[in-house]
């Protein structure tokens, strides 16, 4: 009985011990998106998974306090190993008898299991003994909530124009309700093309559905590039929508080629005195009739000489 009252006593003075030497910085008040939340299980906050969530807290100083960190964290998410639920901030530096209010933002993935969690605040500094809140959480999912998670095309991502270009989507329901006659659109604006797809259903519970092909021809004659690929999924008898984007590159159709140009090329060859040829024509046309008119008249005087003579005779 004395040990045991001597081991009790021991755990008191360690206890006061450790208190002494903590970080001289403590959490007066501390709110979860508006609302307050208590340590040691005072109370349980319900919030929904798939958002961005900010925890302000008031701390009080007692004591001078420098290179003060805090980190809040949620244990226990499947994937934490890669992408961990925590958000670290400061160093600061704490002045005696100070309020300071600190804001930190993290995420609750969309795919965190649906259960009771702890939210950890840890403040520590170089060498004193941390300080430790533990604040129960209660992580939920949305009423209604879809996730695009794939899309795939084929024969993939390049197509060439006047082919044809298959799609599907696969959807996830992350909310609370089963999701029925969802309507899935794919659409191409760039190339003013458009296709739906109906899935019958899409239950709770994190589960996945797949679209039949959708089918999108190429015009055939359509100018290569990159173009934008829309999906749209329409749930909640129409009232919700959720969307993604992706790339799609097209290839030129060589039967749409333009005929390159015929040039052709015309030599002129130059031929010396041009404007003179037709002039030396003329005058050569003119002498040879003066040289006709001279024979006639030396024909005609012949004649003349020639009777003239006869008649002599």
């Amino acid at each position: 009985m004395k040990a045991k009252i001597a081991f009790g006593l021991l755990l008191i003075l360690a206890a006061t011990l450790v208190h002494a030497q903590s970080v001289p910085v403590f959490i007066e008040e501390a709110e979860l998106e508006g609302t307050e939340i208590w340590p040691f299980g005072l109370n349980q906050l319900d919030i929904e998974r798939g958002q961005k969530v900010e925890l302000r807290l008031e701390l009080f100083a007692y004591a001078d306090a420098r290179d003060v960190e805090i980190r809040a964290y949620v244990s226990g998410y499947e994937y934490s190993s890669s992408d961990d639920v925590s958000v670290r901030a400061g160093p600061y530096d704490f002045d005696e008898n100070t309020t300071y209010v600190r804001k930190l933002t993290f995420t609750l993935p969309d795919d965190v299991d649906l259960d009771d969690y702890k939210l950890r605040v840890v403040i520590a500094d170089r060498n004193s003994f941390s300080q430790e809140y533990n604040y129960d959480l209660q992580i939920n999912a949305p009423r209604h909530a879809m996730k695009i998670t794939d899309v795939t095309f084929n024969p993939g991502s390049t197509v060439k124009a006047g082919q044809s270009l298959l799609g599907r989507v696969r959807l996830e329901n992350k909310g609370q309700r089963d999701q029925e006659d969802v309507r899935v659109t794919m659409s191409i604006p760039g190339l003013d093309l458009s296709a739906t797809q109906y899935i019958e259903e899409v239950e709770n519970g994190d589960e996945q559905e797949e679209t039949e092909e959708f089918f999108l021809r190429i015009p055939r004659c359509a100018e290569p590039g990159v173009y934008d690929v829309r999906v749209e999924a329409s749930y909640n008898k129409n009232h919700d929508k959720v969307s993604g984007a992706g790339k799609i590159t097209v290839l030129e159709n060589e039967d749409c080629r333009e005929p390159e140009p015929v040039v052709v090329v015309q030599q002129n060859v130059t031929q010396p005195v041009t404007q003179e040829q037709p002039q030396a024509s003329g005058l050569r046309t003119a002498l040879e009739v003066i040289l006709l008119v001279l024979v006639a008249l030396l024909i005609v005087v012949g004649l003349v000489i020639g009777f003239t003579r006869m008649k002599e005779e």
